[in-house]
């Protein structure tokens, strides 16, 4: 399903009210992430999803970083989801490929960073 909504909450609150039209007695529906389809979307920020391949040594594993995703979300349990279902469309993918690291790529601000005044 595809929504359009002015931020992040909006489009919540639109994929729950749609969930709630499709639920019947029977019926066994669930929201999942929110994929967000302009960047930098309000309320979603840039994530990078670190992959790395574990290889054996002679006598260890060796971990290694084999690819980077960025992808825009609203919280790091999102971005990590979102990655794992769009890193089977990259080139040369592994299913041994785990994610090694998500981190958010536009820190949130400080308070008053933004020039506004103090009291």
């Amino acid at each position: 399903m595809v929504l359009q909504a002015p931020d992040l909450a909006h489009a919540q609150e639109a994929a729950e009210a749609a969930l709630e039209e499709r639920r019947s007695d029977e019926s066994r529906w669930s929201l999942g992430v929110l994929r967000p389809l302009t960047p930098m979307a309000p309320g979603t920020h840039r994530y990078r999803a670190v992959f790395a391949l574990w290889e054996a040594g002679e006598d260890r594993f060796v971990r290694r970083d084999v690819h980077h995703l960025d992808v825009w979300a609203a919280d790091a349990q999102s971005a990590r989801r979102l990655a794992q279902q769009e890193i089977r469309g990259v080139e040369g993918y592994e299913p041994a490929w785990r994610i090694r690291q998500v981190a958010r790529l536009d820190p949130p601000r400080a308070r008053g960073a933004a020039g506004g005044r103090r009291a």
